[in-house]
């Protein structure tokens, strides 16, 4: 070809920027004015065209076939772009629509095809092999609508690939800003590319303080006698600034020292948009925030500095929530809890809940009772250190034990990170045991720390990522009233999740994009788009318990490790795997192991199965006998919803104890791990 260069324009603003390019015909017109004039042609054709290629009497119906041009990536770009694929071709039509969606492809292909780097392609699009522009196409397929699924066929010829010929950046950037600029002479001339360059360059300015900077879409031309392109980029950096005034705005109850200590800004730092939004998420941590936005100035204030508005709007301050679960060993629970999430101003929360379990059961004597109440005062001291108070009573009776307890705890939890947080307390129990011979009154303390980790992607239905606890409870001081005596002990428990999302690492096109935003959405603290309509997640969990200090038999039965049930092995009954008393009921042991595997796969709408396999052990004498694990498997179904998934599982312990049901079932809210 020995055309002379074209003239190139990119349009467009931020991540939806699009790319735009004209190229010159030898009479001056581009591409775009010659889309105008036929369409204009095709609304003069109406006028004179009889109903029939208007009117849709008998249907017409069309079958589309494009042709690979052989470019995976590029293929599945050229489908989505195309109205004749992505409009369906299962609708009936009348003639000129289906000739303007024709027409109107021939223009998005193209855009798709310059777009990953060719510029001098041809695109064909044959109504029943006749081009579109036919003037006299509308009248004949009128006459045939309803005989036959109309042949829509389109050809590609993408023509040779360009390359970038030049790269310049007008202007005097930081060397750490102009490498954002990810483009080199002889790479493939990508549009997307090009303008994503400009892009990255404005938000690397912007991080590095030039808060005011701008980079307008960039300039390129395209030499179709070399197959090269020169692309430059105007940037006017401005000053780089610092964080100015902050105006804190919509506050109805909460305290605005709480607001701005929550945020951590301060005028004179430097200004970073990642800094200002790492502050708008620790703001939202707080659940007395339902949603945050940090909006800086759009002109910079006497001193140079550059203002922030921060717009709060406050959750309500009540809440009362109801839930429900059946487990077939366990039989039925019912919760009612009221919270209050900013008690005196500043976010502090009181939660107070009951509990009745064992309604229905199989195994139970009598129903089981608990209550509680918490009071969690953020921020004590410094930001993200936490000081919590517990008060709790239960009253149950379980085929390990009977148990009238109340404990009282106060701790400090300190957020590390957004994933890591460190929490150490004391606590104070004083209950009444029962298992196999008299009642024995115990009182003990207990000083828990715990560290936890939390990368998974959502807290009631992680897709991906990983979840560890590890939890360290010296129990220093054991006070017997009975034939016992206290021993002092130490408790060390350990348990891990991971996720895995295999929707991910084979997603193309329109089903990664929607993983992509649901991530988005969910690092923004929003309200997260629905899933892909069909996604799979292998799940897995490990679980690691261990008793030091003490024989299992001189320790508490409620501190004892035990395993079964619908958090722990499914098709097993509630804490009936391992050590077993005279009687045959458990008897708790020192050390534990549990591991479960899931195979989570979400269907059309918010329906989903799972498959699983549960496996568990219980020794008293450490994890030497790893003979006695317990293996359960099962299938479950979900019904996802804003608040999680509605979780049904029918589980089969495959070596079950004697008198154990063949069969366990269970119901809940979330996904069992």
């Amino acid at each position: 070809m020995t055309a002379a260069p074209a003239s190139v324009c990119f349009r467009g603003r931020g991540d939806s920027a699009r790319l735009a390019i004209g190229r010159m015909a030898p009479g001056g017109h581009r591409r775009g004015r010659a889309g105008v004039g036929v369409v204009l042609a095709l609304l003069l054709l109406g006028l004179w065209l009889p109903w029939s290629a208007w009117a849709d009497v008998a249907g017409l119906r069309y079958e589309i076939e494009i042709a690979p041009t052989g470019h995976a990536a590029m293929d599945a770009a050229i489908e989505r772009a195309s109205l004749l694929a992505s409009l369906g071709d299962d609708e009936t039509l009348v003639p000129l629509a289906l000739i303007a969606r024709a027409q109107a492809d021939r223009w998005r292909i193209d855009d798709v095809l310059r777009s990953f780097g060719y510029y001098d392609a041809v695109v064909d699009v044959q109504l029943d092999g006749r081009d579109p522009a036919d003037p006299l196409l509308a009248e004949t397929l009128a006459a045939g609508a309803g005989l036959a699924d109309l042949p829509v066929k389109i050809r590609i010829d993408t023509g040779p690939l360009y390359r970038l010929a030049e790269i310049r950046v007008d202007d005097a950037v930081p060397e750490a800003v102009q490498s954002a600029v990810d483009l080199r002479v002889g790479e493939p001339a990508e549009a997307r590319r090009v303008l994503s360059a400009g892009t990255a360059m404005l938000e690397a300015l912007r991080e590095d303080g030039f808060a005011v900077a701008q980079v307008p879409p960039p300039q390129a031309t395209v030499d179709h006698r070399t197959r090269g392109m020169a692309v430059r980029y105007s940037v006017d950096t401005g000053p780089r600034v610092a964080i100015g005034g902050i105006e804190i705005t919509g506050l109805e109850r909460l305290r605005e020292g709480f607001v701005r200590r929550r945020l951590g800004l301060a005028p004179g730092e430097p200004y970073s948009p990642s800094r200002l939004e790492l502050a708008r998420r620790d703001l939202l941590a707080s659940e007395a925030v339902a949603a945050a936005r940090v909006i800086p100035a759009t002109a910079l204030d006497a001193d140079g500095r550059l203002p922030l508005a921060v717009e709060v709007v406050e959750r309500k301050r009540r809440t009362l929530r109801v839930s429900g679960a059946f487990a077939s060993d366990e039989g039925g629970s019912l919760l009612l809890g009221w919270t209050h999430r900013n008690l005196f101003g500043g976010a502090e929360r009181l939660s107070v809940h009951g509990e009745i379990g064992a309604i229905d059961g199989t195994s139970r004597d009598s129903l089981n009772y608990a209550a509680g109440a918490s009071l969690r005062l953020p921020d004590r001291g410094r930001r993200d250190l936490d000081l919590a108070f517990d008060l709790d009573a239960v009253s149950e009776s379980l085929d390990a034990y009977d148990r009238d307890a109340v404990t009282a705890g106060a701790g400090l939890e300190l957020r590390l990170s957004p994933r890591l947080a460190v929490a150490v307390g004391a606590a104070v129990e004083r209950a009444r045991i029962a298992q196999d011979g008299p009642a024995e009154d115990f009182r003990l303390l207990s000083l828990p720390l715990t560290l936890g980790w939390d990368g998974t992607d959502a807290p009631q239905d992680p897709r991906r990522g990983l979840r560890v606890e590890a939890q360290l409870v010296p129990v220093p001081w054991v006070q017997a009233d009975g034939p016992g005596d206290g021993q002092a002990f130490v408790r060390a428990d350990l348990s891990a999740s991971a996720y895995l999302d295999l929707t991910r690492l084979g997603a193309a096109g329109e089903t990664q994009d929607a993983a992509a935003a649901a991530d988005d959405a969910r690092a923004q603290g929003e309200l997260a788009p629905a899933a892909p309509r069909s996604s799979t997640v292998i799940a897995g969990r490990l679980a690691l318990g261990r008793i030091i200090g003490a024989d299992a038999r001189a320790v508490p039965a409620d501190w004892r490790l035990y395993a079964g049930g619908a958090g722990s092995v499914r098709g097993y009954p509630y804490q009936s795997i391992g050590p077993r008393r005279a009687s045959n009921a458990p008897a708790g042991g020192d050390s534990l192991l549990e591991g479960s595997l899931e195979l989570r796969r979400r269907l059309r709408g918010p329906w989903g199965m799972v498959a699983f396999a549960d496996a568990g052990s219980v020794t008293a004498d450490g994890l030497s006998d790893l003979g006695a694990v317990r293996v359960g498997v099962g299938l479950g179904v979900r019904f996802h919803t804003v608040i999680g998934p509605l979780r049904a599982d029918v589980a089969v312990p495959l070596d079950p104890y004697p008198g154990d049901a063949p069969v366990q079932l269970y119901l809940g809210i979330g996904e069992a791990f």
